[in-house]
């Protein structure tokens, strides 16, 4: 009887030191993700992805009180030839659905911009406002959600110079933090 004793107390002793150790860590990782540490936003780089056809070079994005909203992208030409730019679409992680006509300001025109031609290896910038420019049809679709950083979606519709009667569209990314 005594060995089926000690034998029970041992596997006792075990279970509650790997027991206390489970629980250690368990509450060091609840610190952690509590404290921000490991949060994905803090993990996560921020990054602008584009096709090839037209690649972001830089990029920025801002959440101002006295004005609207805006996105700001540098997009090169990596195309081969040159191209036009109809449309520019954003939605945010808040997504809100709009039709297009959003583009405002484009190199160094501004107002609403129904075309804008980039040259091969030439590069635009383009500045996109959550609130509606005057003459453009819609609002971007972005808003401030409030997170360190913001993810949005972009769909762009071009033609190329050479053929301007067929459109064509490129989808791209940008995950940023928001300047406020």
């Amino acid at each position: 009887m005594i060995q089926k004793s000690k034998r029970g107390q041992a596997a006792m002793e075990f279970l509650m030191t790997y027991g206390w150790a489970i629980l250690v860590v368990l509450v060091v990782i609840g610190a952690l993700a509590y404290f921000g540490v490991l949060s994905p936003d803090n993990l996560l780089p921020e990054k602008c992805t584009f096709p090839l056809q037209l690649s972001c070079k830089d990029f920025s994005a801002a959440d101002t009180v006295a004005g609207p909203d805006s996105v700001t992208l540098s997009l090169v030409n990596g195309a081969g030839r040159s191209m036009i730019i109809r449309d520019m679409n954003v939605t945010s992680s808040e997504a809100i659905a709009v039709a297009g006509g959003c583009f405002s300001t484009a190199a160094t025109q501004t107002g609403p911009v129904t075309s804008l031609t980039v040259a091969n290896g030439d590069t635009v910038n383009i500045v996109l406002n959550s609130q509606r420019p005057a003459g453009a049809t819609q609002n971007c679709a972005f808003a401030n959600t409030g997170r360190p950083k913001d993810k949005f979606n972009f769909k762009v519709i071009y033609s190329w110079q050479d053929s301007p009667s067929i459109n064509h569209e490129l989808n791209g990314e940008l995950l940023a933090k928001v300047n406020r």
